[in-house]
């Protein structure tokens, strides 16, 4: 997995590629905890060039939120491909994450909650 943080004032956007699976969790659990740790908890989860989600994926996603949102942050999702969309949409991740269509969309969404 390869992951590239893009900050737009304080919202963190995280640019992944790759899969996200067991071999790969640790890595984006380092970088995502890293921008919580330090206060950042407005995160977009940019999913457009991930390829494979599986269930310890799933889990550091839903992990991040409950670290965030226990700060008064949010994480959102945004250009699922259609694999992990309906891996969104079969587990029901869909109702717990905003799932948004670009990032762009993701940071107006924060900001129109501000």
């Amino acid at each position: 997995m390869n992951i590239n943080v893009e900050q737009q004032g304080d919202i963190s956007i995280l640019h992944c590629g790759g899969s996200l699976d067991a071999d790969s969790v640790n890595v984006f659990k380092k970088v995502a905890y890293d921008l919580v740790d330090k206060g950042l908890v407005r995160i977009v989860v940019d999913c457009a060039n991930v390829t494979f989600m599986d269930s310890m994926g799933l889990g550091v996603l839903i992990s991040l939120l409950r670290r965030a949102r226990s700060r008064n942050g949010d994480v959102k999702m945004a250009s699922l491909t259609d694999d992990v969309r309906t891996i969104f949409e079969i587990t029901r991740l869909h109702r717990l994450f905003d799932v948004c269509a670009d990032p762009q969309t993701a940071c107006r969404q924060f900001t129109k909650n501000k």
